[in-house]
């Protein structure tokens, strides 16, 4: 019994592994500089702190710098709505701004971010991010409920496979010593 994490070589060969079993539950094509611009970012955010200073003002303050702090901060808020979006939809619901509020910043940002670019090699990256925003949320979403499974509720999981039948989430369980067949039973 144990969790995926320990045999790969780095955090991003995990995030990769998730990612691209989620885009492809997803049925998401991205391109492969976007999926590993995805990789990235989730690697950083498992050592980085969300900051406390709402992303509408950070963009607004940053409407007045001077072009690298602004592409800088373009970035920044860009990633950080797709991972809030992404990772947080649920308890953003019961909140004052919800996903839609990320999805709206993140989309601008990138796009901006884009044009502001011109014809640096990631200026395709971040295109794609903004055209697609709402489907790479979707992924995010996919992903963390992929790797949410290690504190998960055994039940909660097993209930969730038998609405779904996902082949990831009967991976788990597996992986976690619950033995389950195609009918949906628990082998005891």
């Amino acid at each position: 019994m144990g969790i995926d994490v320990l045999p790969h070589a780095s955090v991003d060969a995990f995030f990769h592994e998730v990612l691209t079993d989620a885009m492809d539950a997803k049925k998401l094509d991205a391109t492969e500089p976007a999926g590993w611009y995805l990789v990235t970012l989730l690697g950083e955010f498992t050592r980085a702190r969300l900051p406390d200073e709402p992303l509408a003002v950070k963009l607004a303050q940053a409407q007045a710098a001077e072009p690298g702090e602004r592409v800088r901060t373009l970035k920044e808020v860009g990633d950080i709505s797709l991972y809030v979006a992404g990772f947080f939809a649920e308890s953003l619901s019961r909140k004052l701004v919800d996903a839609d509020y990320y999805i709206g910043l993140g989309r601008g940002a990138y796009a901006e971010l884009a044009g502001r670019l011109g014809s640096a090699s990631i200026t395709e990256v971040y295109r794609e991010l903004a055209e697609g925003f709402p489907a790479f949320v979707e992924v995010l979403a996919e992903v963390r409920r992929r790797v949410d499974f290690a504190g998960a509720d055994v039940v909660k999981l097993y209930e969730q496979w038998v609405r779904t039948r996902d082949a990831w989430i009967e991976k788990k369980l597996r992986a976690l010593g619950v033995l389950v067949d195609p009918g949906g039973a628990l082998i005891q």
